[in-house]
């Protein structure tokens, strides 16, 4: 390994999920990972360019130097308008006194979100070294003048993209604000903050409880998006899907994964309004396909994700929409329906109507039904 050539060395540790645990097997590979150019490696590598300073700043002052961000914003690392602004919302330190007092005046929590914010924790950005905070500022400013440092472009796009009106009424009033929501982007560079993670098996009911609270939270102290920011997003991309290709103009590749299941519901959701209105016709299997490719040609994708939580979504309706979307799914997915029902059927194990529709869909049932069994009975 010693014989190993430096590029060599950071190819292998780009692909590290921890490098941590490669760093204490030998001296080499503790050098490497204080490097400034192979911290920016990695951490393109892991999140793109377009979430890497996020995270650069999310892993605190034992990884972001003024070195690093050089080396990123040399590598096209997206600096946009929309960071700077949630940065000076973050940066900090809390008086610790004045918070143990407000958390006395309140007395117990009452709820989750009570208890996310009474719990001890380090919100993003805040405690990174001030000379570290002044180098992304005036970065920001020499990149674009206008830094709005009160604004907040999330907010500017939920109005620009009409996130105020209902989504018939929305396409008009968002039609005549798109040169403005294409300069916020290729201007400055809009780029939403990385969606949070999801729980993660094996974690506690109190960090899934937790986590859940601070998706209620605006702006979350994580500074991870929530929810109901990349739901704007979403509805926007389903509105004017050209927008897709803006973000990809500024090396935002993310933006299909960060919002897939929420577009692809979203569609599904339109097709099958949960209210119809009186002039509302079913679409035929035609329709769905061709509406979700449409999607699919920008870079969305139809996942078992996406297909287990259309059923879910859906439960109540299978009688009408079941068979209509296990067709379309199948065309699309070219595997068959029996394929498609059975990858679905270990998340529907308490949702009855659910499993017994797609039960009815799997060519060999009572082998499924004694995997559900052996499920069931190591669930207790």
């Amino acid at each position: 390994m010693n014989l190993l050539h430096d590029e060599l060395y950071i190819e292998i540790f780009k692909f590290v999920d921890t490098p941590i645990s490669l760093t204490l097997t030998n001296r080499k590979w503790h050098v490497m990972s204080q490097s400034s150019h192979v911290k920016a490696e990695w951490i393109i590598h892991k999140y793109g360019i377009a979430h890497a300073l996020f995270h650069a700043v999310r892993l605190g002052k034992t990884f972001i130097t003024i070195d690093v961000i050089d080396v990123l914003l040399s590598k096209n690392a997206i600096l946009s308008r929309y960071f700077i602004q949630r940065l000076l919302m973050h940066y900090g330190t809390y008086d610790e006194t004045l918070e143990g007092l407000k958390s006395e005046h309140k007395g117990e929590p009452n709820n989750d979100v009570e208890k996310l914010q009474t719990k001890p924790f380090t919100p993003w950005g805040s405690d990174i070294p001030l000379s570290i905070f002044i180098k992304l500022l005036n970065e920001g400013y020499n990149i674009d003048h206008d830094l709005a440092i009160k604004g907040n472009d999330m907010e500017l796009f939920h109005f620009l993209s009409a996130g105020n009106l209902d989504i018939d009424n929305a396409p008009q009033r968002f039609g005549r604000h798109l040169r403005a929501i294409g300069d916020l982007i290729l201007e400055k560079r809009f780029v939403p903050f990385p969606p949070r993670p999801k729980p993660k098996y094996g974690d506690s009911m109190e960090t899934i409880r937790l986590m859940q609270a601070r998706n209620e939270e605006y702006p979350p102290k994580d500074a991870y998006e929530n929810y109901g920011q990349l739901n704007v997003l979403a509805r926007a991309i389903l509105i004017h899907p050209h927008l897709v290709t803006l973000w990809k103009e500024i090396g935002y590749n993310e933006i299909c994964s960060d919002v897939n299941g929420l577009v692809m519901q979203g569609a599904l959701s339109i097709l099958f309004p949960p209210l119809p209105a009186d002039d509302w016709q079913c679409p035929d299997v035609d329709t769905i396909v061709t509406r979700l490719k449409q999607l699919i040609d920008y870079g969305f994708r139809l996942t078992d994700q996406v297909i287990e939580e259309a059923f879910h979504l859906f439960e109540q309706r299978l009688d009408e929409v079941g068979d209509l979307l296990l067709n379309s799914f199948q065309i699309i997915r070219q595997e068959s329906v029996s394929d498609i029902a059975n990858s679905c059927v270990n998340h529907a194990l308490h949702k009855t109507n659910l499993l017994k529709f797609l039960i009815d869909k799997i060519e060999r049932p009572d082998e499924v039904l004694d995997r559900l069994d052996r499920i069931m009975k190591s669930l207790g």
